[in-house]
């Protein structure tokens, strides 16, 4: 009598491995001054961007050096204030942050007991809020070491690829660079560090929609379209590289963070990704 060898032992088939799951989107902290700032945080740029425009077009390597450092205290506040940092979890965050909601703290006793508990009690919240400050405040300040070390090469290469002058106006080039990349990769890898798959999907336009993935895709997309102009027979000194290309990154960057934010967008992805291409062809055949 034959043996049935599947009801004797586990099957031989070998099965694939499970693919890490994709990172969820990231959320602006539930602090009222994250709410508010993540708000007020693209019309600071804007503001920035429309404040020195005139002097951009005068001399754009000064004033695209000058203005850097302000960029770079305006996205690393962004980061600190409104963003957790990579390796945080949503409980803590919040936690951190606030007093979970729907609980109330326990009646401290009337007399000086009960002060001393007080006192003891607003103490420790405030030494409690200076480390989680001081929490974000460390990754922020690498995320801002990486950016000027990796993504601003990455981004004046593609720049030059793009059509930017090879042997004239290096200095403009690599300062504009620098300014795409603060604007774009600081949150970036803030919120998720150097986690593999997330950079996977970056570099493949595949993130589901944030904040964070939605102003790195809007300064990219507003760059691509302030380029247009640059080769335009109009004769006008704004025109000039790369002014253009840098306005564009900044408005796009503004509209990006703030319209990936919003329910129509948020959580949702690009739709030509070739997998997604290859899985729409499998359900065809």
């Amino acid at each position: 009598m034959a043996s049935n060898s599947s009801a004797s032992g586990p099957s031989s088939t070998p099965t694939a491995p499970a693919e890490k799951p994709s990172a969820l989107p990231v959320n602006i902290l539930p602090s009222p001054v994250a709410r508010i700032y993540s708000i007020v945080h693209p019309a600071l740029l804007l503001a920035l961007c429309a404040t020195r425009f005139e002097a951009l077009v005068e001399n754009p390597t000064k004033e695209l050096l000058s203005t850097l450092p302000w960029l770079a205290l305006i996205q690393i506040s962004y980061a600190v204030i409104c963003l957790p940092p990579a390796g945080s979890t949503p409980s803590t965050e919040s936690s951190a942050s606030s007093p979970a909601e729907g609980k109330t703290s326990p009646r401290l006793p009337s007399g000086p007991s009960g002060a001393r508990h007080g006192k003891a009690s607003k103490r420790k919240q405030h030494t409690n809020s200076w480390a989680c400050i001081w929490s974000r405040l460390l990754p922020a300040t690498l995320s801002l070491s990486l950016t000027f070390l990796m993504a601003t090469p990455v981004l004046a290469l593609l720049l030059v690829l793009f059509g930017a002058p090879l042997t004239t106006h290096n200095a403009e080039t690599v300062l504009c660079a620098a300014h795409m990349a603060v604007l774009s990769a600081t949150a970036l890898i803030y919120a998720h560090g150097t986690d593999r798959g997330v950079w996977n999907e970056v570099w493949g336009i595949a993130r589901p929609a944030d904040a964070v993935w939605g102003g790195a895709l809007g300064a990219g997309l507003g760059a691509w379209f302030g380029a247009i102009p640059i080769p335009l027979d109009w004769d006008r000194p704004w025109q000039a590289f790369p002014i253009t290309i840098l306005v564009g990154a900044y408005i796009g960057y503004a509209l990006g963070s703030l319209l990936s934010r919003t329910p129509l967008l948020y959580g949702k992805r690009v739709q030509f990704t070739a997998e997604e291409l290859g899985n729409k062809e499998k359900k065809t055949n």
